[in-house]
């Protein structure tokens, strides 16, 4: 698990540059990046995470990617379910229970049989214990919705986690809850602050 960039630079299509021949290897472990605001750390981090690509230079990221970013893209109809992106599952189980046994079915279910639980136990874990995957966002406060965000990261298994300033909007019992994640992560791990 690992992440190496080597020469990499980028610039926005108006050709105003961000990062110019940026070399960097991150192993396994914490990785703290603090600077100034537009020094163009939210930028590298989409980078990394695919969302862009450089302008010159080559990424090189193994393994599965979380990224969650500063800004998350969520309207208030979504629910907890879309969010992790579990929704299409519940539904083919939902289905299966009320006798729909088509290929349909198993398709969507694929391999996550224990989909609900895993979903559960990662929103239990971080403190959500009494949000339901059928709540919509506009019912949750800006720190739910964060956390809902890194839960949805968290059930993907990444080896790389990205994350962009990601105590906005926490109270301190979920900031004391990320620190114990950032603490005893086992992957790559890259902050943004």
């Amino acid at each position: 698990m690992s992440i190496v960039l080597s020469s990499v630079s980028f610039s926005w299509p108006d050709d105003t540059p961000v990062l110019r021949d940026l070399s960097w290897a991150v192993g396994s472990g914490r990785t703290g990046l603090v600077a100034p605001n537009g020094a163009g750390k939210s930028t590298l981090l989409r980078l990394l995470a695919g969302d862009l690509a450089p302008t010159a230079g080559s990424i090189a990221v193994d393994g599965v990617v979380g990224y969650l970013p500063q800004d998350l893209p969520f309207t208030a109809d979504r629910t907890v379910a879309q969010v992790l992106g579990v929704a299409p599952v519940l539904r083919a189980l939902r289905r299966l229970e009320q006798g729909d046994a088509s290929d349909e079915v198993f398709a969507a279910i694929g391999d996550a049989w224990d989909v609900e639980d895993r979903s559960r136990d990662q929103l239990d874990r971080l403190g959500l214990a009494d949000v339901t995957l059928d709540r919509t966002l506009g019912t949750l406060s800006g720190g739910q919705v964060v956390t809902i965000g890194l839960a949805a990261q968290l059930l993907g298994d990444p080896d790389v986690l990205l994350l962009d300033e990601p105590t906005n909007n926490l109270d301190l019992a979920a900031r004391h809850r990320l620190h114990d994640l950032v603490d005893t992560w086992r992957g790559t791990l890259v902050v943004v602050s």
